[in-house]
């Protein structure tokens, strides 16, 4: 019996149904998965659809372009600009434009023509130009140049337009090349029209005119400061492209107290002023004592604010060459500051009226009180000498005098935590919460560390530090009823367009002393004037109140010293309080105790008052003029400690 054995055809047929079996069988499977899918999909689209084409929009071709928002203006209280935005331009090249057309391997026919615009509008070097192509053959954007005017702008575009559209007779394209791959972008930047003027009030904003940095710019950065705009661009579903488009919202309007014609009366008075009596500072506020605000407020110290790096206002080019890296930081800080705000110094007699009034309010003295000065007082092993030898004097003349030995008498006669509560009532110690950047405190003894010799001395100005708009604002609230208010520099926020956003109201904190004090004491620095130590602050027509400061810096025995003078005008009615600091005066002879006094001060602030009253409309009074000029009183409040 034979056995069959399959032939070759056979197996070709097993073989073609087997394949055709599986391949069926694989068709099947794929069907089953496409249709899942199909399935799994639509509930997708029917659950998730808007939210997945969110997500898928998001991924397609997406761009934003930023519009930069402006920074809002600083003025002065009669809205005249002292600081603003101007819109410049940055010339943009984009090369890959420039050098090759759509088809990026094809050179492009324009880089000759467009050089050539660019060399003729601004003179730019042609070889520089070529380089920077060269360097960057594939970029998009080049800044070439920055803070173009709009003028300058317009040059290259008035050219560009010209060239690219010239014809010749016949209406024919003149040629056949184009200036292109250039552009301009926005941006802004800070303008000082004044140049120096209240540059310490103001402080300086960035390169890009959108951060501050010292002054109202700092202070009050995140006003100025508006919201940049975004444009975005994207394809929606049918393939389009899409364009949503936030604008901008500009920074607002800072309204500031300051005066210009005032604060440049101030500033031109100090340079004088400097010019003959060379120092280390020289500070003046000018303050309105019926609300606190700030009128004008200028230091010797210069610079120009639309290139605050510059120092050659304030320093020599001598000095200058002669620093290293770290001394012209330090020299710019200092140039920067403002010594009526960030500094503090020994305050001198100009605070001997504060001990008067707390006095005066814990019923230890009247205006009836006598004192006798016999040159000074043994306190503690230390004898504290006054400026001379006054002998009887009442309250009012013991200010009138500025007599150390009838102030210690006062100072002795109150508790070391009465006194201090005073001064921080005052405002000294603390700060007063002005509105600008890096206030100084000032130091005061504690109640623990003040000693017997310590409150006499602290009696008249001496052991203890202070800043400018701290003493102002506690002497205007002996002045104006005892009411102090925190000292301000801005009075309105507005909006780009002038709308109203906010009104800075005087801020009224307490009230210090009473009506009776305070009419006491005015009528004291009144006389202080016409009789006393602040004769030579005499305006004939004007009734001046004021108070005079020699105090002695520690060490003591380095000889220097601050002197000053507080004044206000008129005298009972005051619409201006104006305090002069010269802060180490140079002497070309050496000085001591008993000579220095604050007659250079009392000559600054006398020749400000005498522009300024007239300007602010205050009239001259003839009868206040007196018959007789009283003679030059003695250096009259040096603060002494001998042992």
């Amino acid at each position: 019996m034979k056995t069959s054995q399959p032939t070759k055809e056979n197996n070709s047929r097993k073989f073609n149904i087997y394949m055709q079996r599986k391949l069926a069988f694989t068709y099947l499977v794929v069907a089953a998965v496409l249709f899942a899918l199909a399935i799994k999909t639509v509930m997708i689209t029917r659950n998730n659809g808007e939210e997945y084409s969110r997500i898928a929009l998001a991924q397609r071709g997406y761009s934003t372009e930023t519009s930069v928002s402006r920074r809002g203006t600083i003025t002065d209280r009669n809205y005249t600009m002292l600081a603003y935005s101007e819109e410049v331009y940055n010339l943009i090249l984009d090369p890959s434009v420039i050098l090759y057309t759509l088809r990026e391997s094809e050179p492009s026919p324009n880089k000759n023509c467009t050089l050539d615009a660019l060399v003729s509008c601004y003179g730019f070097s042609r070889a520089d130009l070529e380089k920077v192509l060269a360097e960057k053959p594939d970029s998009a954007y080049v800044r070439y140049a920055r803070r173009l005017s709009e003028a300058e702008r317009d040059i290259f575009l008035e050219y560009q337009e010209s060239y690219n559209s010239a014809k010749d007779e016949s209406g024919k394209k003149l040629h056949s090349d184009k200036v292109t791959g250039v552009w301009f972008e926005s941006e802004y930047k800070r303008v000082y029209p004044y140049k120096t003027l209240a540059a310490t009030v103001l402080g300086f904003s960035g390169a890009d005119a959108s951060e501050g940095h010292w002054g109202l710019e700092e202070y009050y950065n995140n006003e100025l400061t508006g919201l940049d705009g975004k444009s975005y661009s994207y394809l929606n579903n049918d393939g389009f492209l899409e364009r949503s488009t936030v604008e901008p919202v500009n920074g607002h309007t800072i309204v500031s107290t300051i005066d210009f014609t005032l604060q440049r009366i101030v500033e031109e008075h100090i340079a004088a002023y400097k010019a003959e009596n060379p120092c280390r500072d020289i500070g003046v506020l000018l303050m309105d004592p019926s609300n606190g605000e700030i009128l004008a407020m200028a230091t010797d110290k210069r610079y120009d604010p639309n290139q605050p790096m510059e120092m050659g206002l304030s320093y020599t080019a001598e000095e200058l060459a002669a620093m290293d890296e770290d001394e012209l930081g330090q020299a710019r800080n200092a140039m920067w500051r403002n010594f009526t705000v960030n500094d503090t110094y020994v305050p001198g007699s100009v605070s001997k009226e504060l001990t008067v009034a707390l006095a005066l309010e814990e019923n230890k003295v009247t205006p009836d009180s006598l004192f006798e000065c016999d040159g000074g007082e043994n306190i503690m092993g230390t004898y504290v000498k006054c400026s001379g030898l006054h002998d009887t004097l009442t309250l009012r003349e013991a200010l009138m005098k500025s007599c150390n030995d009838a102030l210690m008498n006062i100072a002795g006669r109150v508790s070391v935590m009465t006194f201090l509560r005073y001064q921080y009532e005052f405002g000294l110690g603390r700060k007063t919460g002005i509105d600008l950047p890096g206030e100084a405190a000032g130091i005061l003894f504690s109640e623990s560390s003040m000693t017997a010799l310590d409150l006499a001395t602290s009696s008249f100005g001496q052991g203890f530090t202070s800043s400018m708009v701290q003493m102002a604002a506690a002497y205007s609230a002996l002045i104006n009823g005892g009411y102090y208010y925190q000292p301000h520099m801005v009075r309105q926020i507005l909006d780009e367009n002038g709308g109203l956003v906010r009104n800075i109201t005087p801020v009224l904190v307490r009230q210090i002393v009473t009506e009776d004090t305070s009419a006491f004491l005015r009528e004291a620095a009144e006389a202080t004037v016409s009789e006393g130590s602040g004769y030579t602050a005499m305006i004939p027509g004007y009734s001046i109140g004021g108070k005079t400061g020699t105090a002695q810096k520690y060490p003591l025995e380095d000889n220097k010293f601050v002197i000053s003078f507080m004044a206000f005008s008129p005298a009972q009615d005051a619409k201006i309080l104006i305090y002069v600091v010269v802060n180490e005066p140079y002497f070309e002879e050496p000085q001591d105790l008993e000579t220095v006094s604050a007659h250079d001060a009392v000559v600054l602030e006398r020749e400000i008052m005498e522009s300024v009253l007239p300007y602010l409309g205050v009239k001259r009074d003839w009868s206040q003029v007196p018959d007789v000029q009283p003679a030059p009183a003695p250096a009259e409040d040096t603060q002494t400690q001998q042992d």
